[in-house]
């Protein structure tokens, strides 16, 4: 039965030529010649946008909207003080993006660029300065310091990041609603939530992705 099938089926099948195969080697159907020997239809032709190539103005244009495309999705920002050592130094060139933040919250852990809260513009600060910090509570959660020991929610937190052992103590607050609580990794250094309270969520900027020095280009 196995050997009969493709003998009946070629029976079946009639033999097809090679131009069957091959429309591309078909002759000019009715209509194609009808199209060749009238022509309407170069007046349409003659109406559609003529393509030309580029010119410098172009690439110019390109290359404009390329930077502002870049410049509104991730910036460099640099470091000027020691209060996320030994994470970031003074001197560091620092990569913020700004696409993470349109589409979550920021997250503990967070490296977060940000403008100044009000607290510090009503003490003369511009409100055009940056800060970066790390994220250590986000809305809702409990957080205090006891004898240097970070507790959120009341669990004590396992910080590798810090710099040296913290000398400070910190009340247990809340944190309300559209604000995060952030602190530099060097704790007995930095002007953070500890001085001026928590973050307004708005503030922030760009998360931190990574860093370089100036000797990387040396």
């Amino acid at each position: 039965m196995a050997m009969a099938l493709p003998r009946l089926l070629r029976g079946l099948i009639a033999p097809l030529s090679p131009s069957d195969w091959l429309p591309c080697n078909q002759p000019l159907s009715s209509f194609s010649a009808s199209l060749l020997r009238n022509q309407w239809w170069l007046p349409m032709l003659a109406a559609l946008p003529r393509l030309r190539c580029p010119s410098c103005s172009d690439g110019f244009k390109v290359l404009l909207v390329l930077l502002l495309v870049s410049a509104a999705l991730a910036e460099v920002r640099f470091v000027a003080s020691s209060s996320m050592a030994p994470t970031l130094h003074p001197g560091d060139r620092a990569l913020a993006e700004k696409v993470t933040y349109l589409f979550r919250r920021p997250s503990v852990g967070d490296i977060v660029f940000f403008r100044v809260p009000t607290a510090l513009q009503d003490c003369g600060m511009s409100k055009d300065v940056v800060f970066i910090k790390r994220v250590l509570a986000t809305p809702g959660d409990f957080i205090e310091v006891r004898q240097g020991q970070l507790i959120v929610n009341g669990v004590a937190r396992k910080e590798h990041y810090t710099a040296t052992h913290t000398t400070y103590t910190m009340e247990a607050m809340r944190l309300p609603e559209g604000h995060v609580f952030v602190m530099g990794d060097n704790r007995n250094n930095s002007c953070d939530s500890r001085a001026w309270g928590p973050l307004p969520i708005g503030n922030i900027v760009g998360r931190y992705m990574m860093s370089f020095t100036r000797s990387s280009f040396q």
